[in-house]
């Protein structure tokens, strides 16, 4: 008996853990492209795994002047790394983050001066994910002109958050 109930509701617990906690940002906290007037872009980037057994590097925006950036259906920020923004000109502090397969660094923000006509690009140099035993221990990532290649922010240095606490929890198993 404990095994039909077991095979009857293992598949909707099953479907409850799987399904994503979805919530919509209200609007005013989406950022919203300007509409007119002179703009400028920015983009992510991603590196292409060179193994099979790890992921891309992918240096990710979240944020542009404190309003997320919308995810359009894609389930993680991650996946927005080719998305292309656009900026009005003037100052903008962007909120930016770097991910390769499960390691991933703190978000770090960004300022920057846009200029009318230009295309911006994160870039990034990283020990995680580079070598099979690399510690993993940082991503300096700033952003460039895509046309020169030349920085226009300094280089920040962000590091994976401290490691979890492992916390476990005693099983009681009943045999009667």
């Amino acid at each position: 008996m404990k095994l039909y109930v077991l095979a009857l509701t293992l598949p909707l617990l099953t479907a409850c853990m799987s399904m994503k906690n979805v919530k919509e940002l209200p609007p005013e906290l989406v950022y919203q492209p300007p509409v007119s007037g002179a703009t400028a872009t920015i983009m992510g980037k991603m590196e292409p795994r060179h193994t099979a057994l790890v992921g891309d590097r992918i240096a990710y925006i979240i944020d542009i002047d404190g309003k997320r950036v919308p995810k359009e259906r894609k389930e993680v920020y991650s996946d927005t790394w080719d998305n292309v923004y656009p900026l009005t000109t003037g100052d903008h502090t962007v909120t930016v983050t770097y991910r390769m397969a499960g390691h991933y660094t703190k978000p770090t923000k960004l300022t920057f001066n846009a200029e009318a006509s230009k295309n911006y690009q994160l870039d990034f140099v990283t020990d995680i994910g580079t070598a099979w035993l690399s510690k993993d221990s940082y991503a300096d990532i700033w952003i460039k002109d895509k046309a020169t290649g030349q920085p226009v922010t300094e280089v920040v240095r962000t590091t994976p958050p401290p490691a979890p606490r492992t916390i476990s929890y005693p099983i009681i198993i009943n045999n009667r």
